[in-house]
């Protein structure tokens, strides 16, 4: 096949159907290879194994900056690739704009509609414009649709006008924009290259528009992949696979809590990633939290709304679809259309049934957005983000740009704006949550830092961690990650996400999957976590969804990979997995203490506008600096950071060559953008808005440096120039943490030299002020943090200590000095010492002079006891208290025992307050804070005597209840008041508001009447005034007339007739002196309409002297009558069985209710059931309790038959134990009565223990260690953790000894062998020891001595001394002897292979094709060759060798043409193939080009197969027959 250099676009054809053709051939590849693998000989095996393991070794040697391609993409496909993507619509490129407004930071986001749009376009008027490409090189235009977007803010009568005026449909309103309107014309092709300049003018002359766009295609791509994904892609090494091996995870059996028959392949919620880990979903399940009331819309090609595991979850109010123009959103049943409805089995599959599994949040509403099963652009994706946004809660997306590794894309203005909506006015100002996954374009080194979705700061950016706790291989690394989910990792070693599948059929083996993948699969997890959350705490807004997110997910679990670093608030952080994997448990507990942030901030810096050159020179880095202020002293300051943009415009070419890094004042470098080797076709950023999350709580005041760094290995033939940048600082001016309990404690005063910036850490909420600092961590800056244990602990980030512990104890650096002497001299000990210095001694004499002391240290003295105002600590060392206690039992603002004047003492929470906090009431006597009774949200002189309630909660005669009590009505002020005497429920105070009335009395209009007016009768059933039968002047009960109208006379049955109406038929009626006949509706009338009937032939029923086919809503079939509905109900299908209430009725068993029955709640107009040991409640978990039955205890929400552990009782029910204690019999931390686990009870206080004593669980005390230890684990000499000097800690025994002498025995256990210059143990491990001794013994005694065992020992020191090699050389002396044996090896193996060979007199022939270039050029040289030897025998399978005449990549002219100079002129060769047979079999392919000068040579492989059918002798290989394939 030849193919001209001269014909690109034909070129591109050609391997485009190259490329395409080669996916169909996969399988038949991976067969043949198969089939070549089992013929391989025993001899070959050997040497593949033993040249794999010395390449392995020699990997391992080469440092990772080399080009070497062991787990790289293969060039010659990316430059294929490149090439084909050159010609590919890349409809939106950020950098180059067609419309000239899709790439504006979202920092405007509070400015009104004209300021943004104005913002985004640079002028009303100027959009549709088509810019010149970057680079040089011809960017394919976008595909424009017959739609346009306007905004016109007149309303939409204006905007039908003006859409009629020039032959546009008016669609309505784009989603929730108001002003923005879609037009549709039908005379507009649907899709064209060109715009309608027509329209544009016609449109731009109109004043009312204010701003216009005409639709153009965007490419969107959903984030899981295909088997032809993996075929093509050489997936990495995993350091998590050992060879030949799978990694065993823990058996799951235990953990099938539901009877779903795929919960047992959900390993991410049942404990089955590697080491037993999950995202903890079952604590946050154990606390009743299931998604209930919280709504999640997938939006993606829709949701199967039928599937038996979704039906009962499935919410049409989240639902559309949008390129169907309905509200069905059931995606098209070809096969491609799964991608929805496996995320929303993620989120909310239906629990404890026979179906699927479970989803994370299994009660949560879930629906699904049909937008990417169809034409998708800018008004498409701002429809689906802003659909119903008062009701949806969550949206989660899984697509984005394409993932290629060189576009850079985002939202246009129109989703931009529909982002701002929601997180400004949905869920009625909370703001939406938008979840998103981070993209799959870890293959093609793609940044989802250029993805406008995830590179928002409206969006949390999920990415993905395999079963073992890596990198998967499709994951993109950015700083605008913030969490991380399990999902799939390499195909056949790590297990995908089980969900449920589409199939229009509902066939029972089609509708589940255990093959969902990608990060597709991480972001509805995340999804299903946050309704978690949002259930524990409704009032989140989209904000401390984020913060939640930061503060609990967990690095550990993925700490095995590399990459993680500690930002300036020592939190980890990664640009592969943000701050961790996602914990569910810990963000439930969170949100239900968390308060919501203060507003946000936006601080913008000065753009710097100086044109800064960047070199092309490889490494070359540019480095400038700005220094900001953080707004400080403005409405806009901001001290503790949430997310930072770098807006940055710059020309590079090619951009894929850059590595982009912003370092912030408190040193933490964040990389904005890594270099993309795929992306050299363009050259220009504009503005674009590089987001990091990695300064999260930070401060912004400083010198924030920018570099620029040209890493890429494209040439690079002029240096560039960086334009602008600017800093855009979002986050509050004050510490955004305050959990509930915390939140009342009042303003920050001046914290002294403690910076402001700085979220504390561990051991800044442990470490004292040092002499003369002023006030420390424990102010209440931060004391809000210690009510909750996970924020800096395991469940938290693991924020690493900052000031390290000396020997086990917890002291401050000032007065280290005291407690070791120098190592290098031994103590000078006095026999009179200090009574308080212990039995170590002393330096000299007074009680500054012990080494450690027997009680107490403070400062540099030994004392008995602390002072007032201090407290001994687990050191030994006597801290000062909180500034608000007078006596503490600890450091923290909630361990006072009394206060300092001018305080107020709060009993359980042990804290000091000036005035007392909501919840509590002031007791003047002695000066304390009472808590108020539960369910009081305030309270006044006793802790009964409510003055307001908790949420939910209404109040009646001081006391609070889940709804009002008869007779009563609740007001707005969620109070209840006194109906009229005459009602028995209500929904005002007048007579004329009543619902139901008191026994005796007739409802009636609104009024309950003692007897009912003329013309009705009292219904003792219904309760209700009812009408007379027609002609009745008056009644009785049973609808008996008494009395007749005028004109009427009553008959022998008692009923009133119409005066001669005796005298006419039965269908006829009397009227003037004559009979008429009824209407053909009625049987007998009174009249000539169909309103004036009497009886009804059957089948007709009647209602209200009509007769009708069925009962109208309202009322219900009794005896061929349509009878009304009880006055309270709109539906119902009986008297005594309502179906729906009127407003502010609530339901339950058929009747309508002003409020439910004990036992019952009420969720939304329905009364649904408390939990069971609830008398009345306000949700239905457990702890929603309000009040409890006779004899039960209410404690924390929760019914117990006695005050559980953690309360004590009261008169007013159960109190909390302070959280020092584990039971109690009294508030405060002095009335403990048993302590959590490593506390020890001490009059009625628990304590720690010390850092010289181990808790003893038996006896649940504190007990000193040894004597030779200093710190210990349990009792003896060989539970040591850390060792008093002289001695030091032998770590294979836990013993503390001396070190050894020179002439000591290896053997000897009493001492070990020290590090000269540490001084500590260094033996690790037996044989170690031993080693030791040995080399101890060999330079003491001489050679003599180490052979001085005799010759019977000769074996064991030729093994030892073998041992000790293979431990003690280097790397690379490891290396070289693998190689040396590998060589050795081939070369007796080619000479074997050469002789069989020759004996067996195979032939081989030389098949040659083109290899194609990107480049246009010709010339000498400018035909490359690719020499294809394939064997005659076409039963030989074996790899054919391939030379290949040029270097791949397609932008190194200068090299190509050297290269082929070097190789003698091969490219001047004429292309042809031998007389021989083609076979269908793929063929894989190596080419190689070594230079003459021994460049290291550039590889590429592809396969080549012969054409479909063509298997005779002599067929040449058609254009089609090429297959390339990734191997």
């Amino acid at each position: 096949m030849v193919v001209s250099d001269s014909a690109p676009e034909h070129r591109a054809e050609a391997v485009y159907h190259q490329l395409t053709e080669g996916r169909s051939s996969g399988s038949e590849c991976h067969r043949l290879r198969h089939r070549r693998q089992q013929r391989y000989h025993i001899s070959g095996g050997v040497l593949l194994g033993l040249c794999s393991l010395a390449l392995f070794l020699l990997s391992q040697s080469i440092p990772s900056s080399s080009g070497v391609l062991l787990n790289g993409t293969d060039g010659a496909l990316d430059s294929l690739a490149d090439l084909i993507s050159s010609n590919d619509v890349d409809y939106v490129n950020a950098n180059n704009d067609d419309d000239g407004d899709d790439n504006v930071s979202s920092n405007n986001y509070n400015a009104s509609t004209d300021a943004v749009i104005s913002s985004a376009t640079g002028s009303d008027r100027n959009f549709g414009r088509r810019p010149n490409s970057g680079g040089g090189r011809n960017r394919p235009v976008p595909i424009y649709l017959n739609e346009f977007a306007v905004y016109i803010p007149s309303g939409p009568d204006v905007a039908t006008v003006i859409a009629d005026k020039y032959g546009f449909t008016n669609f309505g309103q784009i989603g929730p924009l108001k002003g923005y309107y879609l037009f549709h014309h039908s005379h507009v092709r649907k899709r064209s290259l060109d715009r309608s300049e027509v329209h544009h003018s016609a449109l731009n002359t109109e004043p009312e528009v204010r701003w216009m766009q005409q639709q153009h295609e965007k490419v969107r791509r959903k984030r899981d992949y295909s088997t032809f994904d993996q075929d093509f892609v050489r997936f990495p090494d995993p350091r998590s696979i050992a060879p030949g091996s799978r990694v065993n995870y823990r058996d799951t059996g235990s953990h099938n809590i539901f009877p779903d028959p795929l919960f047992k392949e959900q390993w991410y919620l049942n404990g089955g990633a590697k080491d037993g880990l999950d995202m903890n979903i079952g604590p946050a399940w154990q606390k009743g939290y299931t998604g209930k009331g919280v709504v999640v819309s997938i939006l993606d090609d829709g949701i199967q709304r039928n599937h038996p595991d979704l039906l009962q979850n499935y919410d049409p109010d989240a639902s559309y679809d949008i390129n169907g123009n309905d509200s069905d959103p059931m995606p098209r049943d070809n096969g491609d259309n799964k991608h929805g409805t496996r995320c929303a089995g993620e989120v909310a599959a239906v629990a404890f049934n026979n179906f699927c599994g479970v989803g994370v949040a299994y009660n949560a509403s879930i629906g699904g957005v049909r937008m990417l099963d169809g034409t998708v652009n800018d008004a498409v994706e701002a429809k689906a983000l802003g659909l119903n946004p008062d009701h949806i809660h969550i949206y989660s997306a899984s697509w984005g740009p394409e993932d290629d590794g060189s576009t850079v894309d985002g939202p246009g203005p129109l989703a931009r704006r529909a982002f701002i909506f929601g997180v400004t006015s949905g869920r009625q100002g909370k703001g939406s949550i938008f979840i998103w996954a981070s993209g799959n374009g870890g293959r093609y080194t793609d940044s989802c830092n250029c993805d406008g979705y995830t590179n928002s700061i409206f969006t949390l950016s999920i990415s993905s961690a395999t079963q073992g706790g890596y990198k998967p291989w499709y994951l993109e690394e950015c700083s605008s990650t913030l969490a991380t989910t399990y999902s799939s990792g390499t195909p056949g070693h790590d297990k995908s996400v089980a969900t449920v599948d589409m199939d229009g059929s509902l066939r029972p083996d089609r509708i589940c999957t255990v093959e969902h993948t990608g990060t597709s699969a991480s972001a509805p997890l995340a999804a299903g976590i946050a309704a978690l959350a949002l259930e524990a705490n409704p009032s989140l807004t989209w904000r401390d969804m984020q913060y939640l997110v930061v503060l609990t997910s967990r690095p550990e679990p993925l700490e095995k990979e590399s990459g993680w670093i500690l930002n300036g608030v020592k939190r980890k952080v990664s640009h592969k997995f943000g701050y961790g994997l996602m914990d569910a448990g810990s963000m439930v507990s969170l949100a239900e203490q968390w308060t919501s942030v203060p507003p946000q901030h936006i601080c913008k810096s000065r753009e710097i506008n100086e044109d800064r050159p960047i070199e092309g020179s490889v490494g070359y880095t540019l480095q400038t600096h700005m220094d900001v202020n953080g707004c400080a002293g403005t409405v806009n300051e901001v001290r503790f950071l949430e997310h930072v943009q770098c807006k940055i415009t710059l020309r590079f070419f090619p951009r894929g060559n850059l590595r982009i890094l912003l370092t912030s004042p408190m040193g933490t470098t964040s990389t904005l953008l890594f270099e993309r080797p795929r992306d050299v076709t363009k050259s220009n950023f504009d503005d674009w808005p590089f987001l990091s999350v990695h300064f999260w709580g930070e401060k912004a005041e400083g010198r924030w440096t920018l570099q620029i760094l040209n890493g890429g290995r494209r040439r690079v033939s002029q240096s560039g120039i960086l334009s602008k940048w600017q800093l855009i600082f979002y986050g509050t001016d004050s510490n955004p943490i305050r959990l509930k309990n915390e939140a009342q404690r009042g303003s920050i005063a001046n914290y002294g030299n403690v910076n402001p910036f700085v979220f504390p850490t561990e051991t800044d909420i442990n470490q004292p002020a040092l002499s003369g600092a002023g006030n420390y961590y424990q102010s209440d800056i931060y004391s809000n943090s210690m009510s909750y244990p996970f924020l800096f602990s395991g469940a938290g980030s693991s924020i690493d200590k900052t000031v390290t512990t000396l020997n086990g104890h917890n002291i401050p650096t000032a007065q280290r000095e005291n407690v070791m002497a120098d190592s290098n001299n031994k103590l000078v000990v006095l026999h009179d010492c200090d009574p308080e210095c212990d039995s170590q001694g002393c330096y000299g004499k007074g009680p500054t002079q012990c080494v450690a002391c027997k009680h107490y240290r403070l400062d540099n003295t030994c004392v008995s006891r602390c002072p007032p105002r201090s407290f001994p600590n687990q050191g030994g060392v006597c801290w000062p208290c909180h500034e608000s206690c007078e006596t503490c039992a600890g450091a923290g603002q909630d361990s006072c025992l009394t206060c300092a004047p001018a305080h107020l003492y709060v009993t359980d929470l042990a804290v000091c307050l000036q005035i007392c906090p909501d919840g509590y009431y002031e007791n003047y006597d002695n000066r304390t804070c009472v808590p108020c009774e539960a369910n009081c949200a305030s309270c006044q002189d006793r802790p009964d005597y409510c003055t307001s309630c908790d949420h939910h909660l209404v109040m009646h005669e001081h006391k609070c209840y889940s709804a009002c009590p008869k007779n009563t009505y609740e007001t707005e002020d969620y109070n209840c008041a006194d109906c009229h005497p005459s009602c028995m429920t209500c929904n005002g105070s007048s007579e004329s508001q009543c619902i139901l009335c008191r026994a005796g009395r007739f409802a009636h209009e609104g009024r309950c009447l003692n007897a009912c007016p003329d013309g009705f009768f009292g219904d003792k059933k219904r309760h209700e005034c009812m009408p007379c039968p027609i002609g009745c002047s008056t009644c009785s009960s049973g609808s008996i007339c008494t009395g007749c109208r005028d004109n009427w006379t009553m008959n022998k049955k008692a009923k009133c007739i119409a005066n001669g109406s005796n005298n006419c038929d039965e269908s006829e009626y009397y009227e003037n002196g004559h009979c008429h006949s009824c209407h053909s509706t009625c049987e007998t009338c009174t009249g000539p309409t169909e309103h004036e009937c009497l009886t009804c032939a059957s089948p007709l029923l009647l209602q209200n002297q009509r007769c009708v086919n069925e009962c109208d809503e309202g009322y219900y079939m009794e005896v061929g009558v349509c009878a009304k509905c009880l006055h309270t109900c709109t539906q119902c299908v009986s008297r005594m069985n309502c179906t729906s209430c009127q407003k502010g009725l609530q339901l339950q068993s058929g009747e309508c209710r002003t409020t439910c029955a004990d036992g019952y709640y009420s969720d939304r107009g329905t009364c649904a059931k408390c939990y069971l040991s609830c008398n009345t409640c306000s949700g239905p978990r457990r702890d929603q309790c309000v009040t409890c039955p006779e004899g039960w205890q209410l404690a924390g929400g929760e019914c117990h038959p006695e005050c559980p552990e953690g309360f004590f009782k009261t008169k007013f029910g159960c109190q909390k134990c302070h959280h020092y204690c584990k039971t109690c019999n009294a508030a405060g931390p002095l009335a403990c009565t048993s302590c959590p686990s490593h506390f020890m009870l001490d009059g009625g206080l628990c304590i720690e223990c010390l850092g010289s004593q181990f808790y003893d669980p038996p006896t649940q005390t504190c007990k000193t260690c040894h004597d030779s230890c200093r710190s210990c684990s349990g009792p003896g000499q060989y539970s040591c953790v850390t060792c008093a000097f002289p001695l030091h800690l032998d770590r294979l025994n836990n013993q503390c000894v001396p070190c050894c002498a020179s002439d000591a025995s290896p053997e000897d256990q009493s001492c070990c062998h020290c590090d000269k210059e540490t001084g500590g143990c260094i033996n690790s491990s037996p044989a170690g020891k031993r080693r030791i001794g040995a080399e101890q013994q060999l330079l003491q005694f001489g050679e003599e001595a180490a052979n001085s065992a005799g010759d019977s020992n000769a074996a064991e020191a030729s093994d030892s001394s073998l041992r000790q090699f293979l431990e003690g050389a280097s790397p690379s002396a490891v290396t070289v002897v693998a190689v040396s044996g590998c060589l050795l090896i081939v070369t007796l193996f080619a000479i074997i292979f050469t002789v069989l060979q020759k004996r067996n007199r195979t032939v081989y022939t030389g098949v040659r094709y083109n290899k194609l270039s990107s480049g246009g050029g010709s010339g000498a040289g400018g035909t490359r060759t690719t020499r294809i030897s394939i064997p005659a025998d076409g039963d030989d399978l074996l790899e054919p060798i391939v030379n290949n005449s040029e270097d791949d990549e397609d932008d190194d002219d200068d090299e190509d043409e050297e290269d082929e100079n070097n190789t003698g002129g091969r490219g001047d060769h004429v292309y042809h193939d031998d007389d021989h047979e083609l076979h269908d079999g793929a063929a894989a392919v190596v080419a190689t080009n070594k230079s003459s000068s021994g460049h290291s040579s550039r590889q590429s492989r592809f396969v080549a197969t012969g054409h479909h059918g063509a298997s005779r002798r002599g067929t040449r290989p058609q254009p089609d027959s090429i297959r390339f394939a990734r191997t």
